[in-house]
């Protein structure tokens, strides 16, 4: 990938998700990875600063059907939607309006749209020392720009999907709902952002 492949407005997307042996709503398989949650950085043409918008999904139903008309809507009809790990966003899309018949069209539209920010690192077109070895984002973002997910009380997937299947199904208190819920919104957050500071620290060394 190279910056100049990208097309505005950018769309940075991150999903989190779950994934239970007993499937908790209609259409899911065992293990099947379920998004609750997404960040969303949007950068307009001319634009470096970038708007926020972002989902959590409040209560025990699907919240896939959600999901979807939102990101129906801030996703619009043009730019490049840019992930890491595209794929991993891309199937969860997919197959959430393979089941909700709404949205097959809508995805079969947006699809040629993702740029996947992993390429260019897994790749080696671009590498740093104090990557380590690593292309994830975790390593690539403080090498490039000095940003890091070490404050962060949460930092990974997997704690992410377990704290919020705790909160959102367990017996736990209104203060640490949202305690952990705090949590879980800067983690993904920083997934986006994090994007955006990678694209923008690649777009100057390219000038």
């Amino acid at each position: 990938m190279r910056y100049g492949t990208l097309e505005y407005r950018l769309c940075y997307l991150d999903f989190e998700t779950f994934g239970t042996a007993i499937p908790l709503f209609d259409d899911v398989r065992p293990y099947e990875r379920i998004p609750f949650q997404f960040s969303l950085h949007i950068v307009e043409s001319g634009e470096k600063k970038s708007r926020h918008e972002s989902f959590f999904a409040d209560g025990n139903s699907d919240p896939r059907p959600e999901i979807l008309q939102l990101l129906k809507k801030l996703l619009g009809d043009k730019g490049s939607i840019v992930a890491y790990n595209a794929p991993f966003e891309k199937d969860k899309l997919r197959k959430a309006c393979d089941v909700f018949t709404d949205f097959p069209k809508w995805y079969q539209s947006i699809e040629p749209r993702f740029v996947d920010l992993l390429v260019p690192f897994k790749s080696f077109y671009y590498y740093h020392p104090d990557q380590h070895g690593s292309a994830s984002i975790k390593a690539v973002l403080p090498a490039l720009t000095g940003k890091s997910y070490d404050r962060l009380e949460m930092a990974d997937g997997g704690t992410a999907s377990l704290e919020y299947l705790q909160i959102t199904f367990g017996d736990v208190d209104e203060k640490e709902r949202h305690k952990v819920r705090r949590q879980l919104e800067k983690y993904c957050a920083l997934d986006t952002e994090g994007m955006r500071m990678i694209v923008d620290a690649l777009e100057a060394i390219i000038s």
